[in-house]
C-alpha cells in the first residue's frame, strides 16, 4: 500500500503538542514532529493517526485550518482557579462529553415517556441557610441526622446516598478511567466531581479516583448544587476556608452539615478528652467519614484554628496517595467494578428503550462503554431481571 503524505498547517500540530507531555509521545514521534515544524519533513497519514491515537485527540482536527476552540461550559463553575484547569485534559474533557451524552439521551427518553420535571431540581434555589437546606435534603433523601449510625463505613455511606437519589430521579456516574480505557486515568488534582443542572435529568459524576470519604463529601456537595439549580465542577482537594464563592461555601457547609451535624458534633467533641488529632480520628470513625471533614467541622465551631486544620488535610492528602502507591489493583470483579460505574436508573431505562425498540443495541453499548456480553450481565446486576430485559 503506497505511503500517503498529508499536509498539517503548523499551528495545529502546536495546538495537539499543547494537549499532551512530550515523554508520553514517545521520542521517535518527538523527532518526527520536530522535522515536521520546520518544513524538513512531510507526515504521512498513518503518522498523524498515531498522533491522533496516542494523545487522543480527534483525528479530523488535524485537518482544520486553525486550533479547534473546544467550549466546555463547565470550567465557569469551576469551584477554585488551577493549572491544571487553565488547560484542561483530554481525559477531562472526554469525560464531560460522554456525560453530556448520557444526559442528553436521559433527557430525551424521560420528555419522550411523558416523565414530570424533578421537583428537587432547584428547590432549594432562593435559600441560603445551611440547616434548611440540610433539612430539604434529609427529607427528600429519607435520611436522618444520625444515619450514619446505620452504615458500617463511609462507603457503605455512598451507596446509601446514591440509592435514594436514585429514587429522586438523579443520575450519578462514576469512574476513574475515560470509557474503558484503564491507560487513561482520571486526576482527582484536576477534578473531585461536577454537576450538570437539568429538570429532567441532573447528572453527577464522580471522580472514582478519589478515596472513599472524599467521594461521600463530593457527592453529598454536588447533591447541594443540585437541590440549588446550580451546576459545578468540584476541583477543591484542599478543602479551602477561603477563596470560593458564596455557593461553594454553601454547598461545603451543607455537605459537612449533612454528614457531621453540628449539634451531634459538639456533643461527641466534648465527651472525648484526647489530644486533639486522635479526636479528630476517632470522630471521623464515629461519623463515618473523612478526617478532613471533622476537621473542618471543628475549626467551624471554633474548636481548631486553620494551622491545625491544614495540617490534617495536608496528612489525609499524602497518606491517600501512599495508600494509592501500595495498593494492588489486580483484583476485584470486572462486572462489579463496571456496574457501580454506571447509575441502575439509567440502565433500566436504556434496557426498556432498547427492548421498544427506540434505542438501538449499538447506542445502549456506546453510551455504557460496554459490548453485548458486559451489557447484559450488568443490566441484570442493576435489575434487569426483574424488568424482563431481553438484551
Amino acid at each position: 500500500m503506497p505511503t500517503v503524505n498529508v499536509k498539517i498547517r503548523p499551528e495545529i500540530i502546536n495546538w495537539a503538542l499543547s494537549q499532551t507531555q512530550e515523554e508520553k509521545l514517545g521520542e521517535k514521534l518527538m523527532n518526527n514532529i520536530t522535522k515536521w515544524l520546520n518544513g524538513t519533513k512531510t507526515p504521512t497519514f498513518n503518522q498523524i493517526e498515531d498522533f491522533s491515537r496516542k494523545r487522543n485527540i480527534p483525528l479530523g482536527y488535524f485537518f482544520l485550518q486553525t486550533p479547534p476552540v473546544e467550549k466546555i461550559d463547565l470550567l465557569e463553575y469551576r469551584t477554585v482557579n488551577s493549572i491544571q484547569l487553565a488547560n484542561p485534559s483530554r481525559n477531562f474533557i472526554d469525560t464531560i462529553h460522554e456525560m453530556e451524552s448520557v444526559q442528553d439521551w436521559m433527557k430525551t427518553y424521560r420528555q419522550d415517556m411523558g416523565f414530570d420535571k424533578l421537583p428537587v431540581v432547584g428547590c432549594m434555589s432562593d435559600i441560603d441557610d445551611i440547616n434548611q437546606i440540610a433539612d430539604r435534603i434529609r427529607t427528600d433523601l429519607n435520611i436522618s441526622k444520625n444515619w450514619h449510625e446505620s452504615v458500617r463505613d463511609s462507603r457503605e455511606a455512598f451507596i446509601n446516598i446514591r440509592r435514594q437519589l436514585e429514587i429522586c430521579g438523579v443520575v450519578v456516574m462514576m469512574s476513574g478511567i475515560v470509557g474503558k480505557n484503564t491507560h487513561r486515568v482520571l486526576d482527582v488534582n484536576e477534578f473531585r466531581a461536577f454537576a450538570m443542572v437539568d429538570e429532567w435529568a441532573p447528572l453527577i459524576f464522580i471522580n472514582t479516583s478519589d478515596s472513599d470519604g472524599a467521594k461521600l463529601f463530593s457527592l453529598l456537595h454536588e447533591i447541594s448544587h443540585i437541590w440549588l439549580g446550580k451546576n459545578d465542577l468540584f476541583n477543591d482537594r484542599q478543602g479551602r476556608a477561603n477563596g470560593v464563592s458564596d455557593t461553594e461555601m454553601i454547598c461545603n457547609a451543607v455537605a459537612g452539615e449533612l454528614i457531621v451535624p453540628k449539634e451531634i458534633f459538639l456533643e461527641k467533641w466534648c465527651e472525648h478528652n484526647t489530644q486533639v488529632y486522635t479526636r479528630i480520628s476517632d470522630l471521623a470513625k464515629y461519623f463515618r467519614c473523612g478526617e478532613i471533614v471533622i476537621a473542618r467541622k471543628a475549626m467551624d465551631c471554633d474548636k481548631i484554628d486553620q494551622k491545625i486544620y491544614e495540617q490534617v488535610v495536608q496528612t489525609a492528602i499524602e497518606n491517600y496517595n501512599q495508600m494509592k502507591e501500595n495498593k494492588d489493583t489486580s483484583g476485584g470483579n470486572y462486572y462489579s467494578t463496571m456496574g457501580a460505574r454506571l447509575d441502575g436508573c439509567f440502565v433500566r431505562a436504556l434496557c426498556e428503550s432498547v427492548n421498544m425498540g427506540r434505542t438501538t443495541y449499538t447506542e445502549a453499548y456506546r453510551l455504557t462503554n460496554t459490548s453485548r456480553k458486559t451489557f447484559s450481565e450488568i443490566a441484570q446486576r442493576l435489575g434487569g431481571r426483574q424488568l424482563g430485559i431481553k438484551i
